[in-house]
């Protein structure tokens, strides 16, 4: 098939429509399971403690989820256009060209991928709830998340087209851990953060998992075209599908904002609760 065959194959829109469905039924199963999550581990000693808590872990959670697939995207992107390039590239000037320069491209779209993963976390959906430290680990989480993809490309599908991308994202992981400065307490602490995401790493996985089976067994995605795009068009089918459920507010429908703040508890509250007891001692 010709490049303008794939695009004509991708643009039905009974296709499109029924994909993005697809898509988000998968968004709103996730969702279920990172607001049961926050339902089941929030703590407080009070009743509106517990709500303040189960409010504030439901957003935080489901935006270090949006983070990673955002983050696991726009790498997915470069690569994808990528591979693209490489296969129906066929004017001998810009083979030789891309032939020379084709690593430095590569570097130049690491650059642009970043600034789509900006992108998405700013102006698609704010995520206002996570901190910096917080997205520095889903980013490092969403490294071995397309990583584990390729592997499961390479041992499954046994294709070993992207071998080259497997080494360039084995030293990205390295690399993260092992550079100039660094610091063993440094690198475990790194460990730990990214630890902590790795619930959100298995569910991204089975989403895509769910979404890639469904297009390659509807053959809406297809393998002719390369896995890896087939995968990628996957993903943005993922945004898209966050997107929507995101400025829905459905969250904010089963995690609503307390109207009253806990109230914090003073050193005054225990000084008063000891001489209390100690009242009671001296009528004792």
């Amino acid at each position: 098939m010709t490049s303008q065959e794939y695009a004509a194959h991708y643009f039905v829109i009974h296709d499109v429509l029924l994909y993005l469905a697809v898509a988000l039924i998968g968004a709103l199963t996730c969702l279920f399971f990172i607001l049961l999550t926050a339902r089941l581990t929030a703590k407080g000693r009070t009743r509106l403690e517990r709500r303040w808590a189960y409010y504030e872990r439901a957003l935080n959670m489901a935006q270090r989820f949006d983070e990673m697939v955002f983050s696991a995207t726009s790498i997915l992107s470069f690569l994808a256009v990528y591979y693209l390039i490489d296969r129906f590239a066929t004017d001998p000037g810009f083979l030789a060209f891309w032939d020379k320069w084709s690593d430095y491209i590569l570097l130049g779209m690491i650059v642009v991928s970043c600034i789509v993963n900006n992108y998405f976390d700013v102006m698609l959906i704010p995520l206002k709830k996570i901190t910096r430290d917080e997205k520095a680990s889903v980013r490092l989480v969403g490294m071995f998340y397309v990583l584990l993809i390729f592997l499961y490309i390479k041992f499954v599908y046994e294709n070993d087209n992207y071998d080259g991308f497997i080494m360039y994202f084995l030293g990205l992981v390295i690399g993260r851990f092992v550079y100039f400065d660094a610091s063993f307490r440094g690198s475990i602490q790194t460990i730990k953060d990214g630890a902590k995401n790795i619930p959100f790493l298995i569910l991204g996985l089975i989403y895509a998992a769910f979404m890639c089976i469904y297009g390659f067994g509807t053959d809406y995605l297809l393998i002719s075209n390369g896995v890896l795009v087939s995968t990628f068009i996957a993903h943005l089918f993922m945004v898209v599908a966050i997107f929507i459920l995101h400025h829905s507010h459905l969250i904010y429908l089963f995690a609503r904002k307390p109207k009253q703040l806990p109230q914090p508890v003073t050193e005054y509250d225990y000084e008063e609760e000891d001489y209390t007891e100690y009242d009671n001692y001296e009528e004792y």
